[in-house]
């Protein structure tokens, strides 16, 4: 539940989310055949089974996205995958270029590493998938195929709907693929078409507003922060702890879970809390045995966890419940959660979650 008078454009584009991912699915799925839409693939005629392994690409944000890109890629539509950030690519990662595909993410379509990353592909005669808001853009130049995410123009620096609605534009294009390598997609529609209505029940919830409201309270009192999780979560805690960097300037890196105990458990102790996504009910026992090692180390522990999860809960400092979900569904709940948590620790510590320091982005028109 947003405030009445909207007092940042980030609350307001956090808040828009529901609506936009909705009218996404509805652009993007043919429910009566139960296919998904992407014809401006189509029109190309772009041969799905003649990819041998695709490059999701970006920086900031867009390399978090990347990062879930291939994720789901591999997951969904079995094509290996990779994500690397824009500004690492060199020649040598396009090997066997006529089958490759370069699937690059940024936002305004102006990022000066990625396109330049874009124009030595093309140099190499790769082909190019652009994810982008802007279609009138140096990247969309470049690329032979645009897909738009359709957040409509983001005015705060914090990315939070262009995010969400990459995320969900690499979703739509994993199950597309999985179709026409004909894979058994019908199961994958229907949880993706639950998303919109979960997601604003959830943020429509006075309960869990409050909630995240007292948590940003309680972490706000720290200068360090730790984000953990798991597969296709581990992005998502790597773009809270950036979301929480830019507008509360407290320091916060995104761990998988299992990596911080090589090395970083050295750092934790009552002045380092964790926050560790643990809805992912595979990993269970995982997460268990973590948050236990976390608490015998004496660091504060926030768990996101799935609702009527007791275990867990009764054993760390703070939790927060989210819907039931399903694995498809699972990181857009988290993703949201962990905006609001960066943006009310903002307004607590006085900043403005709209202009952080510092930092600046390109805002265009599509």
């Amino acid at each position: 539940m947003s405030d009445s008078k909207n007092r940042y454009s980030m609350e307001t584009e956090i808040f828009s989310q529901p609506n936009l991912i909705d009218s996404s699915i509805n652009n993007r799925i043919s429910f009566d055949n139960s296919t998904f839409l992407f014809p401006e693939i189509e029109n190309f005629k772009l041969n799905v089974l003649s990819i041998s392994r695709i490059i999701f690409t970006g920086m900031g944000t867009s390399y978090n996205a990347a990062l879930y890109g291939a994720k789901v890629m591999e997951e969904i539509a079995k094509i290996p995958s990779i994500a690397l950030n824009a500004s690492e690519i060199s020649s040598d990662n396009f090997f066997s270029n006529d089958e490759i595909l370069l699937v690059s993410i940024t936002q305004s379509g102006e990022s000066s590493d990625t396109v330049e990353m874009m124009k030595k592909a093309r140099s190499s005669g790769i082909l190019q998938v652009l994810v982008s808001e802007s279609n009138k853009s140096k990247a969309c130049n470049i690329s032979d195929i645009y897909l738009p995410i359709n957040s409509g123009i983001e005015h705060s620096i914090a990315a939070t709907k262009t995010f969400t609605m990459s995320l969900l534009l690499l979703l739509q294009l994993s199950i597309f693929f999985a179709e026409k390598k004909s894979i058994f997609i019908s199961h994958y529609i229907k949880e993706i078409k639950k998303i919109p209505l979960g997601l604003s029940d959830f943020i429509n919830d006075k309960k869990v507003i409050d909630n995240i409201k007292e948590i940003s309270k309680y972490i706000s009192t720290y200068n360090n922060i730790f984000y953990l999780g798991r597969g296709k979560l581990f992005p998502v805690v790597l773009e809270g702890a950036l979301k929480l960097k830019e507008t509360s300037y407290i320091h916060s890196e995104g761990y998988i879970s299992e990596e911080l105990r090589h090395g970083t458990f050295a750092l934790l102790d009552k002045n380092i809390p964790v926050i560790i996504c643990a809805t992912d009910d595979e990993n269970y026992e995982k997460n268990l045995s973590m948050i236990k090692d976390l608490v015998s180390f004496k660091s504060p522990v926030i768990a996101i966890l799935n609702e009527g999860e007791k275990k867990l809960s009764k054993i760390t400092n703070k939790a927060l419940f989210i819907h039931k979900s399903s694995n498809i569904s699972m990181p857009f709940f988290s993703t949201l959660v962990f905006q609001l948590l960066a943006y009310y620790v903002s307004l607590k510590l006085g900043n403005n979650p709209d202009l952080p320091r510092n930092l600046s982005k390109i805002i265009k028109n599509s």
